[in-house]
């Protein structure tokens, strides 16, 4: 074990918690940020993975078209319903509108960062698409769901900092987790269940 780098991990755990913990605000000021570390966004849930050897997370392409094509029935529905129709028929705007909106709902199946794994949690340790390859547990140093509310809606990722050997350095990545076939709460949940079962209490040197 290496003492210096477990007195580096225990200084950097207390920046964060000094950097990413709540803090006193007036009345008018406006929190963009809120970093939740994931022991805390389950609220004592326990999820275990349906595969007890790997979490596998993609993104729900399924959903997205669902939630889409039910708001493009909702359309001549609502103009149906207000009687737009019987004076003019349907708007000209409407079916550009239909076609953006499919198009924009299309697009994300043919992007490269939506395709295929995007988070991996194993017994070897953790992955996310952003990083270029697996990271064990060990190294993990700290865990947040970063909630965004900066936007017209509010966005989450999950935030980690982990230890890199190559570069003797702590390193900071982070990852969407809007649209994705498991919710923030189970990605939190599965983050502590592998940490438990890895026995993530110390950075092995």
């Amino acid at each position: 074990m290496n003492e210096n780098l477990h007195k580096r991990k225990a200084d950097f755990i207390k920046y964060l918690d000094e950097e990413l913990g709540n803090k006193p605000q007036r009345w008018w000021q406006q929190k963009a940020n809120e970093y939740i570390p994931t022991r805390d966004v389950g609220g004592g849930k326990n999820t275990y993975p349906h595969n007890p050897e790997e979490t596998i997370v993609k993104y729900d392409f399924k959903r997205a078209l669902i939630s889409s094509a039910l708001f493009l029935c909702s359309m001549p529905v609502f103009i149906f319903l207000t009687g737009d129709w019987k004076r003019s028929g349907f708007p000209d705007s409407f079916w550009p509108m239909a076609i953006i909106i499919l198009f924009a709902t299309i697009l994300p199946l043919t992007l490269n960062e939506k395709k295929g794994m995007l988070i991996l949690f194993n017994g070897e340790g953790f992955w996310i698409k952003s990083m270029p390859g697996l990271v064990p547990w060990c190294n993990l140093v700290a865990s947040y769901i970063r909630k965004d509310d900066s936007g017209e809606s509010t966005s989450y990722y999950l935030l980690l900092y982990y230890y890199d050997k190559m570069t003797d350095e702590f390193v900071k990545t982070e990852y969407s987790i809007d649209g994705l076939d498991m919710n923030r709460e189970d990605i939190a949940s599965q983050i502590e269940y592998w940490k438990m079962i890895t026995g993530n209490n110390t950075i092995a040197a």
